[in-house]
């Protein structure tokens, strides 16, 4: 008898464990695992969702495609370790300027994306202000601050049926006209004005202490 209970706590112990490992699986299939932010293949569906709502309502959906720009010299300069820290402030920095209902989600090396249910084209720009702004705050690594800027593209999908591929292809496509337009020196993101001012504004700057 004791030895049937112990089997069978055993069991129980082993299918609490796989219970665990599948919870695990089927949120790293949705999920980024270094930031814990939803990967491309959950913010297509959140999008999917967000699309059939504002069409039911007659509501307009943003997204933003960001692009962080001299991502790749932080880990050149401070190593991988460093360029992680980064993304995973990134991450908490971007979650902190959208809504509880809103998704972000990172979708390349050091590219994210975001979806803004409800956010038309009246709001969209202050949010975009918003995320400037609390990107460009520096980064201190190591003793050393890190300031790196953000390329941000932008789209608004209104009661026309569209694919979610198709939209956020086009707010890639706004993303890179952005970044164009800043190599070349035409404009500067909103909120990046007074850190141009001082000089401060360059894709990296690494200073030490």
């Amino acid at each position: 008898m004791e030895t049937l209970q112990q089997e069978n706590k055993r069991l129980r112990r082993r299918l609490i464990q796989m219970a665990g490992l599948l919870r695990t699986a089927r949120h790293n299939a949705n999920h980024d695992v270094l930031t814990g932010l939803a990967n491309r293949l959950l913010l297509l569906d959140r999008l999917q969702h967000a699309l059939a709502l504002a069409l039911r309502l007659e509501l307009q959906v943003g997204v933003l495609v960001l692009d962080l720009d001299g991502f790749k010299l932080v880990n050149d300069e401070l190593g991988h370790d460093a360029g992680d820290r980064v993304l995973k402030i990134v991450a908490e920095r971007l979650n902190g300027c959208v809504r509880a209902s809103d998704t972000v989600a990172r979708i390349g090396g050091d590219e994210f994306a975001v979806v803004l249910p409800g956010i038309g084209n009246a709001a969209l720009p202050m949010i975009v202000d918003k995320i400037n702004r609390a990107l460009a705050t520096p980064y201190l690594l190591d003793e050393r601050e890190v300031h790196i800027s953000a390329c941000i593209g932008k789209m608004v999908q209104g009661v026309i049926p569209r694919l979610p591929q198709e939209i956020l292809a086009q707010a890639d496509q706004d993303m890179y006209r952005v970044k164009m337009q800043r190599r070349r020196g035409h404009s500067l993101p909103a909120g990046w004005a007074d850190i141009a001012a001082v000089g401060l504004y360059s894709p990296v700057s690494l200073e030490s202490h």
